[in-house]
């Protein structure tokens, strides 16, 4: 679709990425600094404030877990009204909004009244806790396929463990940071060894990332407790081993520096 403004107005959808304007994507840059009217979301860096145009209309419309600014249908109301004004709508969302942004219902109240759109990915958080971690989601030979679960459902939804029996890849959880004991041990009933590395990662792409790594067998039995207050994003399988065994050649370095310092 083009960019171009219609009588109608247009919205571009922007994704922010995770962490700081530095990840914003030149295009998503573009559509923000040339914008009338900016609806943007929480979990955004205060960075991107000093990138909104000086006589653009401002309005936040960040969710968070039981604190909404808006509802999801004022929002939708929001960006249908101001476009049908005319105006260069940007609808700015952290991460990439594809993926568990609510992007899709926010489309289909533009699409239904033939309101101009479109989508400038962005860094997921998905990847860029994965970047922060110095990992890869997939390796070849062990790790082929990735799935991303809602960690708010998870565990209410059976449909969600289909066929995890069988799955060879990375499990990213996104959403599950509160619920780690609860997760572990329902991906080890379900299928998955017990030994399989497990690794919540907090504030990622944000410069000061936190990482917590363990097996699924001990994370069943006492859980992983948070080290911020930050989003948190789950990551289960064998792609994570190296991460374990960099733990672990630093733990050994660090006690034979121990023991040569008492000698």
């Amino acid at each position: 679709m083009s960019s171009n403004k219609t009588e109608q107005g247009f919205v571009s959808f922007v994704s922010g990425g995770p962490g700081p304007i530095d990840l914003l994507t030149l295009r998503g840059r573009n559509r923000i600094e040339s914008a009338e009217v900016i609806l943007y979301d929480a979990l955004l860096d205060p960075g991107y404030l000093e990138l909104f145009p000086e006589n653009a209309q401002i309005l936040y419309v960040g969710k968070r877990a039981g604190e909404h600014a808006r509802t999801q249908e004022e929002i939708n109301h929001l960006l249908v009204e101001f476009a049908k004004e005319g105006k260069r709508v940007v609808r700015l969302k952290g991460g990439d909004a594809a993926v568990f942004g609510r992007l899709a219902e926010e489309i289909q109240s533009l699409e239904v009244l033939g309101i101009p759109f479109e989508v400038v990915p962005g860094v997921s958080s998905v990847t860029a806790g994965t970047a922060d971690l110095g990992i890869s989601l997939t390796v070849r030979g062990i790790s082929r396929q990735i799935i991303i679960l809602d960690g708010h459902t998870i565990l209410e939804d059976e449909r969600s463990w289909m066929g995890m029996e069988n799955f060879l890849g990375t499990i990213v959880i996104l959403m599950g940071s509160k619920k780690t004991k609860e997760l572990a041990e329902r991906l080890i009933q379900k299928g998955i060894k017990d030994t399989t590395p497990i690794v919540l990662a907090e504030n990622v792409g944000r410069g000061n990332p936190t990482y917590t790594s363990s097996t699924l067998a001990e994370i069943s039995l006492d859980g992983i407790t948070k080290q911020t207050s930050g989003p948190g994003i789950l990551y289960v399988g064998e792609a994570l081993r190296p991460l374990l065994n960099r733990e672990e050649k630093m733990e050994k370095k660090t006690l034979i520096s121990l023991l040569e310092n008492e000698l």
